[in-house]
């Protein structure tokens, strides 16, 4: 018999062909140990289905384990405290992709090699759509059992909407309305903290209209769009420039990433309706003042008495602290494994396209300006020029701003603490 293909697996569960693929059970079976890392949303979801199809989960693994205690009738744990690690199988259903590495990285470290992504099992045990049913966002985003921005499925399930012998499709763009914001998040990936004076502003509702038009007219599909800043809610524009997005049919999903704290008035929700768009609260309920929290819940409220689609995440204890932006002169060879390894959540801020928040800060914050490294939506070129210009653009073998990368992966701070730290000058006591 020959060893299951784990890899195959995720690939066919991308396509979105068939839902309730269940030929991974047996791998999964054949482990002595089965945990589950994440008791939250996902994590329910996954380990209530393993139990239907008669898979004995050992416990689940999870910092909150003094609170939770159990999930399914499971216990639970604190991470990495099973013993025998070399015979268990770790199904990480935590759905913050983006601390994925530096948990594997750690997880590995105290010997336990064998995992799954929880997400992709999701999308192929129990995503409920298909190429047949297409997808729905209140199903998609507010269950909350999976996480649209991370999704491939999407992709594989629109898939017969894009008409083009050499496509350009991603699972996810962001597109950044402003760089303003109320918190001051001392460890903010988007580094708002930095901008200052009159840098601190919202985008011109025409140019951000004009880059959804070139951008969309130039790729045959995204998956999710996700709409920030900054906070988007301070941009006055929001429900037009929702609007404008709207208007376009080869995307899936649009999720509107806010903090929460900032008032959100009744104009602004006017095109939060379709059924293509989720409001995504973070939760930093732990690290804002008692009238921020009172906000938060009264906007939560807001949201709900519209009957908008809408999540509210889990309050993350910590955050990876980001990269400093200074040059490290890293060579060839590291940067090409940086870029290899990174995820690119492309974004699409005030005229140009950049291949993540690190790069665009950057670039917006004045500390290099490499061409190399975005595409420049203003030039009016025509759509199939601009397509090849995209395409040469991700496939580099490595960008510039990878020379900048720092490697903090393995350094935490307090999720959303607030405060400044400066992210331009090599790190110091006085830091």
């Amino acid at each position: 018999m020959q060893p299951f293909n784990l890899e195959n697996y995720y690939q066919h569960a991308f396509t979105g062909i068939e839902r309730g693929d269940a030929s991974i059970i047996p791998f999964i079976k054949s482990h002595r140990h089965i945990i589950l890392w994440g008791a939250s949303f996902q994590g329910n979801a996954i380990g209530k289905k393993l139990l239907e199809l008669g898979v004995n989960v050992e416990c689940y693994w999870d910092i909150r384990s003094e609170e939770i205690k159990e999930c399914n009738g499971i216990k639970v744990i604190q991470p990495y405290t099973s013993e025998d690690a070399e015979n268990c199988l770790i199904i990480i259903c935590i759905g913050n992709r983006v601390i994925h590495d530096t948990l594997i990285k750690t997880m590995r470290q105290h010997g336990y090699t064998n995992f799954i992504h929880g997400d992709y099992l999701y999308m192929g045990l129990l995503c409920p759509f298909t190429k047949q049913t297409g997808i729905n966002a209140k199903r998609c985003s507010q269950t909350m059992e999976c996480r649209q921005v991370y999704c491939h499925r999407i992709n594989g399930i629109l898939s017969s909407k894009v008409n083009s012998t050499d496509p350009l499709t991603l699972p996810s763009i962001t597109l950044v309305i402003n760089q303003t914001c109320v918190l001051k998040c001392k460890y903010c990936t988007s580094y708002m903290n930095e901008y200052k004076g009159s840098e601190r502003k919202n985008f011109d509702l025409q140019r951000i209209c004009s880059d959804i038009d070139a951008f969309f007219a130039a790729v045959d599909l995204v998956g999710t769009i996700t709409v920030m800043g900054g906070e988007p809610f301070m941009h006055p524009d929001l429900s037009d420039i929702i609007s404008h997005l709207c208007t376009k049919q080869n995307f899936g999903l649009i999720s509107i990433a806010t903090n929460g704290v900032w008032p959100i008035e009744k104009r602004q929700c006017e095109a939060l309706y379709d059924p293509r768009v989720n409001v995504s609260f973070s939760n930093y309920t732990m690290s804002i003042t008692e009238n921020q929290r009172e906000l938060f819940y009264k906007n939560i409220d807001i949201i709900k008495k519209y009957g908008i689609c809408h999540t509210v995440g889990l309050f993350s204890p910590e955050w990876i602290t980001p990269s400093f932006l200074y040059n490290q002169h890293l060579d060839e060879e590291k940067k090409c494994k940086l870029k290899s390894k990174c995820t690119h959540w492309h974004q699409i801020k005030n005229g140009k396209v950049h291949p993540c928040d690190f790069a665009t800060a950057i670039y917006s914050l004045g500390i290099a300006d490499y061409p190399t490294d975005y595409v420049d939506l203003t030039r009016g070129i025509s759509s199939s020029e601009l397509k090849k210009e995209l395409k040469e653009y991700i496939a580099r073998d490595y960008y510039e701003s990878c020379g900048h990368h720092s490697n903090t992966s393995h350094m935490t701070a307090k999720a959303a603490e607030q405060g400044y730290m400066d992210f331009k000058k090599p790190l110091t006591l006085s830091n």
